[in-house]
């Protein structure tokens, strides 16, 4: 199935040696990377200290400068893949899909150190497909179920724990955890299915490329366009993690609707059991609140109202059962998420909601 997760009970898969046919895997020396013009003006975001703590902001520095420097310095560079590289990085098959490209796609990630990174223990709320171009790296990973027992911060993705060793009296809920390893060489790719927790160590010369696109639980139907590299995807949010490259261009960024979907599907009822009931989506939303889902847009509506998510809910409950299925969730597009709330907004002030 393209787009890979088919089920939500997906299970990490390792592709050995697929990347070792990647242009990457044969041209990325320092020295190329130094010999495109691009790079001594496209700025990359790095963290300082290779042991993550999510505390520290990133530095924005020339992509040619951090590669002159990283040997020496104890630095990560995490940031958005420079668009210059872009056309040696292929559409691996299950991605190379025309509406996963055209529709899913959020970004292409760069992980670039002399090695020696441990990362937090964390989740992602997208898909993820990570190929490794240079060094080695050992991934802990454990099923979505597990998320609570890992103390995952109550904002926020990641836990407090410390990966080198674990403190069971301050995160007992550790000791329930099984774990799985996936060690990876250079030319491998790894698929981490969405929620599943993981940490990540890396040795030697370290690159990695991790393409990130949205859940999406409607059967996919792909046409025949197909993609040779990722040079001409256009991306959701196009590489603004890390801060670099030419910005983040304003009509091409996350918007309320994939606010929303994120949100949602990060829930703990769609982690759990793949639904949500009416109540558990009053609360999830009124506990994010909607300036959040609607950062940038200007509106009038309540969403501090909780009824207002329930005529919302309603509406989308195409199927009147009480809950908010995938599929449901999937119909819900840029095209026609304003007039749901519109439509909601108008029932709560006309007094037609039933709750």
């Amino acid at each position: 199935s393209s787009g890979i997760n088919a089920e939500y009970g997906g299970l990490p898969v390792v592709f050995r040696g697929v990347g070792k046919e990647f242009p990457a895997y044969k041209l990325w020396s320092d020295e190329y990377f130094q010999s495109h013009p691009e790079s001594a003006y496209w700025t990359i975001g790095y963290e300082y200290g290779k042991k993550e703590t999510r505390e520290g902001a990133q530095e924005p520095i020339p992509f040619a400068e951090y590669v002159k420097s990283y040997r020496e310095k104890d630095w990560y560079m995490v940031s958005g893949l420079p668009k210059f590289l872009r056309k040696d990085i292929p559409v691996y098959g299950p991605l190379n899909c025309d509406f996963v490209l055209e529709n899913l796609m959020d970004d292409l990630v760069m992980w670039f150190s002399s090695g020696g990174t441990k990362s937090v223990w964390h989740y992602d709320d997208y898909e993820n497909l990570n190929c490794l171009i240079a060094g080695k790296k050992e991934l802990i990973l454990a099923d979505r179920t597990s998320i609570e027992d890992g103390h995952m911060r109550e904002m926020g993705s990641y836990s407090d724990v410390d990966v080198d060793g674990v403190d069971l009296d301050r995160f007992p809920g550790f000791s329930k955890i099984k774990f799985y390893n996936a060690t990876i060489e250079a030319g491998d790719c790894v698929y981490i299915p969405t929620f599943w927790p993981h940490a990540v160590r890396s040795w030697g010369r370290n690159i990695a490329i991790n393409a990130w696109w949205d859940i999406y639980k409607t059967p996919i139907t792909c046409g025949e366009k197909k993609w040779e590299t990722f040079e001409n995807v256009k991306l959701i949010t196009d590489s603004d993690i890390g801060g670099g490259g030419e910005g983040v261009d304003p009509n091409n960024s996350r918007g309320p609707v994939e606010n929303f979907r994120a949100i949602l599907w990060g829930s703990k009822p769609f982690r759990y059991n793949g639904t949500m009931a009416r109540e558990e989506f009053k609360e999830e939303l009124s506990n994010v609140g909607g300036d959040m889902i609607l950062e940038g847009v200007e509106h009038n509506f309540d969403l501090d109202n909780p009824e207002m998510w329930g005529v919302l809910f309603e509406s989308m409950d195409l199927n009147n059962d009480g809950l908010l299925q995938p599929t449901e969730l999937d119909l819900v597009k840029s095209s026609n998420f304003i007039s749901l709330l519109e439509s909601a907004s108008r029932r709560v002030d006309n007094g037609r909601d039933e709750l």
